[in-house]
């Protein structure tokens, strides 16, 4: 009969031959971890669907096919699946674009890591789901109920989180409210855990701006109705990301997918959002949650990086990993460093952790 165990210490980055690393700092950079030679058995990850006897409080399953909707009070989620096994939850960054733009670069191959399931889903008021019709259920409570009664549909105890930017965010009030269904997250540049820190992120994106993304966007805005053209309303923003590139060349893959949209959820689900959240600031509500995490950012981040250092000092089972010459999409802009780090973390996380960590099946 297998045992499980709990996690006692850090997030079980020993079973993939990083103990020294990770013994002597918090902060890595990607250079050092491949100058360890990392090797990554195949039952490593298989491990994953060993672990199905570690939930304490399974649920029923639904069957969540390849893609389908969940109505969820009054909205209707849309949602993708990729592989077989424990979930690992996408959430995407906006809110209001939807969940295409980040599936398409981690449905490629490698992704995801063998013996898991990615479950992605457009956020409520973001993509192809609906629910931006009733502004007063565009905040935060409301998204982290969405995103529980997903894991409620996948029919797991405990799932892993894999958020992007605002997806960021999302995962860490998971956090704070459903600790005990959380077994581990990946945050990928996450918008910083207060309101302070994530606004200085609009200074340095006008400073990035070059004359030609200035002149874009200006001809753009200048057309009349252009803000109820789906196609000029993606033109304009992606002009202004450019900015958050730290590595402008991989952008040209960039796609926010609003013709397909449901119409109007971008900007106008992100607008309320960020009136809604207020003047947030919840690094006190994370101090302690002992969830694995990995915290990846790149050094040309639009946020600075004392944010990802404070969230790495509040929670104690952490690990910070910037990625040189990468801006805000680490996963477009270094596919390569970002599939070994975060394949090699999830591996940690399914092959050592137990009841307390594990994702479960």
């Amino acid at each position: 009969m297998m045992q499980c165990v709990s996690h006692q210490r850090g997030i079980g980055w020993r079973n993939m031959e990083l103990t020294l690393a990770y013994e002597q700092a918090d902060t890595i950079t990607f250079s050092t971890m491949i100058s360890m030679k990392r090797r990554l058995p195949a039952t490593v990850l298989l491990s994953a669907l060993l672990l199905a006897g570690c939930a304490e409080k399974q649920q029923p399953s639904v069957n969540l096919g390849a893609e389908g909707t969940l109505p969820v009070d009054g909205a209707q989620l849309r949602y993708w699946t990729v592989g077989n096994g424990p979930p690992v939850m996408i959430l995407h960054g906006g809110p209001g674009i939807g969940i295409g733009y980040l599936l398409s670069e981690l449905d490629a191959p490698g992704f995801p890591p063998e013996g898991l399931r990615w479950v992605a889903y457009d956020q409520r008021g973001s993509g192809r789901s609906t629910g931006a019709e009733d502004p007063s259920q565009i905040n935060m409570d409301r998204f982290v109920e969405d995103l529980e009664a997903m894991r409620v549909a996948s029919g797991q105890d405990r799932i892993a989180l894999m958020g992007h930017s605002f997806g960021g965010l999302l995962a860490m009030h998971y956090a704070v409210k459903y600790r005990e269904h959380l077994a581990a997250m990946i945050l990928i540049d996450p918008d910083p855990a207060s309101r302070a820190l994530w606004s200085r992120h609009e200074e340095l994106v006008e400073a990035r701006l070059t004359e030609s993304d200035r002149m874009l966007m200006a001809a753009i805005s200048s057309a009349e109705g252009w803000e109820t053209d789906p196609v000029q309303v993606e033109n304009y923003y992606l002009a202004q990301f450019q900015a958050y590139f730290g590595n402008r060349e991989p952008s040209v893959r960039l796609r926010l997918g609003l013709a397909q949209g449901v119409y109007g959820n971008f900007p106008a689900t992100a607008l309320v959002m960020r009136e809604s959240l207020g003047d947030w600031d919840i690094f006190s509500e994370l101090e302690g949650i002992e969830v694995p995490t990995l915290i990846l950012t790149g050094d040309r981040s639009v946020f600075p990086l004392s944010a990802h250092e404070m969230l790495r000092s509040v929670l104690p089972a952490s690990e910070l990993v910037v990625l040189p010459g990468v801006g805000h999409f680490p996963h477009m802009e270094d596919p390569e460093a970002f599939a070994t780090i975060t394949t090699a973390f999830l591996a940690s996380v399914t092959n050592g952790a137990g009841s307390e960590g594990a994702v479960s099946n």
